[in-house]
């Protein structure tokens, strides 16, 4: 059924795995659509009472493909992969679990904002290399990320896409419990069996009044806004430039 992703739904675990390891979980259009898919199959299972993501191979997640960004890409169909993934993952029911290996970049580092708790193992390395390519942050990532760690060190983060380590994400608080390389997905598996022994409608409330009444809304319009300047920088030479330098290098 799905060509980037896997989806298996057992023991009340939804685990949906991203399946482009050649180039390291890189996401492109048809990612964005099968994710979101896949996240609302899960959301309305009756059966599943916790959702986990993880990257085949080992790597969780290398950010937007950059094939994506390039004169010729059906912007539209992108600006409407991204808005739908966020969208889908503002209205999640069921709490969201991440488990990480490897490269997190991009939206792959981003998703940490969108997830319930954050299992990494030791060989995680993350970066938001926006300004680097030419574009801006995404996924509500300039709304989210300074809320989550500060403004100053937001900055820090955005403006130089220097890349952070597992250990600096798990002292801001983005990481919940750092594990052995190549344990991510089996921790975060226990941390979901734990979840199952406890009141799913208690968890349910406890993910509602953590986050303001206006959260999918909020989490619309400023992704809206982000495309909009995301389109616009798509548009200029530099950022072409940019991205064809990073797409030849070896």
């Amino acid at each position: 059924m799905y060509q980037d992703i896997t989806l298996e739904i057992n023991a009340g675990v939804a685990l949906i795995g991203l399946n482009r390891p050649e180039v390291l979980n890189a996401i492109r259009i048809a990612t964005y659509q099968e994710l979101i898919h896949a996240l609302g199959t899960a959301d309305n299972n009756p059966d599943v009472s916790c959702i986990l993501i993880f990257g085949h191979g080992h790597s969780f997640c290398a950010g937007n493909d950059l094939r994506d960004l390039l004169p010729g890409t059906d912007i539209r169909a992108l600006r409407a992969g991204v808005a739908g993934i966020f969208d889908r993952l503002a209205r999640l029911q069921k709490p969201l679990i991440l488990a990480q290996e490897g490269v997190a970049v991009g939206i792959g580092a981003n998703l940490m904002l969108h997830a319930d708790m954050v299992i990494a193992s030791t060989s995680a390395r993350y970066s938001l290399p926006f300004a680097r390519i030419g574009v801006c942050s995404e996924g509500a990532c300039s709304v989210l990320l300074p809320a989550a760690i500060g403004p100053h060190r937001s900055n820090e983060l955005l403006m130089t896409g220097r890349n952070f380590s597992v250990e600096e994400a798990c002292q801001w608080g983005l990481v919940n419990q750092i594990c052995t390389k190549g344990e991510a997905l089996k921790t975060a598996h226990e941390v979901a069996r734990q979840l199952l022994a406890n009141s799913g409608l208690s968890i349910a409330a406890i993910r509602q009044l953590g986050r303001p009444d206006n959260y999918v809304e909020m989490i619309n319009q400023v992704v809206e806004k982000e495309m909009d300047q995301f389109e616009a920088l798509l548009a200029l030479e530099d950022t072409r430039s940019r991205i064809r330098a990073l797409l030849i290098r070896p």
